[in-house]
């Protein structure tokens, strides 16, 4: 499905890889004006904004991948997320979202969405018991989730979170960007919407921006037209981008995964570090959670160093090898700290509820040699102890 899913060249079409539809806009005929006229103008070739060939290829391929009936490619991952959410909420609404959330995420439902009316309350979604009280509590239109938190990697039980939603007539959208479909999908426990930030692990060589909604075709509805109207499409050229990332992305998870257990161990047995987050081993408190509803543990280690953020800091700019970027998923390790990159908005005391400490460092690994990358954390371990 990564590889030829969506596009097979044919006589007509010959062409082995994906071709760039650049054009902004179509001949109109008879059938489009009837597609429009019928109330189907998303299958009408009229504008790139409402459809174009080479998003098609690339929307195929996902749903196929997400075992969705439809899935809409979008300029980012956060226009993604926005028009998940907005395709359901309305003024009134709540949002129920976990407390160990990526931040921007956090700051669109906190301090966005708020002032439209729909109020976001936050909760430990591990603790079942505590999403469901606060499910019947709040009666959330949206009951938001992450496979993997950002950046405390803490797995929770998509099946049963989706389980709770359905009951109280609540839509599950779920953010796999950390997962991938390789590792979950989603809809198949019983969400409602799936999202992703394409930018990371589905394009794979951070060289595009992108996002990606996926469910059923009822449910996509409302997304499209959100879509539509706020403009949150995606460019040709980024879709040619992600069109070739997914082709290797099983390949890219098997040695990002496995470059991270090895790195979260040796972690773990360093003094200079207080605490390590990492589904795969067996300290971090969502392990046997992650073993039940993952395939894989995923690519990234966070770790807690000793001295604080101005430790962690110096960690960071010690880096020979890897490098201090707030983006992840790529080939190449990339290393950021939360406290001035994707949670700079929290207050100090906001981020410890979300679990971040100071101290705390989130990479992103690479697939380069795993030994290249444990000796350049180690020298720039023993810089981030130097006062």
């Amino acid at each position: 499905m990564c590889i030829h899913g969506g596009h097979r060249p044919n006589a007509l079409n010959p062409a082995v890889v994906m071709p760039i539809v650049s054009s902004t806009t179509f001949l109109l005929d008879d059938v489009a004006y009837e597609r429009m006229l019928s109330g189907h103008a998303d299958e009408a070739l009229i504008y790139t904004r409402i459809k174009n060939p080479s998003l098609d290829v690339v929307q195929v391929r996902i749903a196929r991948l997400e075992g969705a009936e439809r899935a809409l490619v979008f300029a980012s991952g956060m226009a993604a997320i926005h028009a998940a959410v907005m395709s359901v909420v309305k003024q009134g609404s709540v949002i129920l979202a976990p407390r160990e959330i990526y931040g921007s995420t956090w700051d669109l439902f906190a301090n966005v969405l708020s002032r439209l009316g729909v109020e976001a309350r936050f909760v430990d979604m591990s603790d079942l018991v505590a999403v469901e009280d606060e499910i019947e509590r709040s009666k959330p239109a949206v009951v938001f989730a992450e496979s993997i938190s950002n950046p405390t990697l803490s797995v929770v039980d998509i099946g049963k979170i989706a389980a709770l939603s359905r009951r109280a007539s609540a839509a599950c959208i779920v953010d796999a960007t950390f997962a991938t479909p390789i590792n979950q999908q989603p809809l198949a426990l019983g969400a409602d919407l799936v999202v992703h930030s394409a930018t990371k692990y589905m394009g794979g060589h951070s060289d595009l921006i992108g996002g990606v909604v996926a469910g059923s075709a009822e449910r996509m509805k409302p997304v499209y037209r959100w879509m539509q109207l706020a403009g949150g499409c995606m460019d040709p050229h980024a879709a040619f981008l992600l069109d070739r990332g997914l082709k290797t992305l099983p390949l890219r998870m098997h040695a990002h995964q496995e470059n991270a257990l090895t790195i979260a161990r040796h972690l773990e047995r360093d003094r200079r570090v207080r605490q390590v987050y990492f589904p795969g081993l067996e300290s971090h408190r969502s392990h046997s959670t992650a073993k039940s509803v993952l395939a894989g543990f995923g690519g990234m280690v966070s770790f807690v160093v000793e001295g604080g953020d101005a430790a962690a800091l110096r960690f960071a700019r010690g880096l020979k090898l890897a490098l201090e970027a707030s983006s992840l998923g790529g080939v190449e390790t990339l290393v950021s700290l939360p406290f001035n990159t994707s949670h700079a908005r929290m207050t100090t005391e906001q981020r410890e509820q979300a679990g971040i400490q100071a101290g705390f460092v989130r990479l992103s690994i690479g697939i380069e040699d795993a030994r290249d990358l444990i000796d350049d954390f180690d020298q720039a371990l023993a810089l981030s102890q130097n006062t």
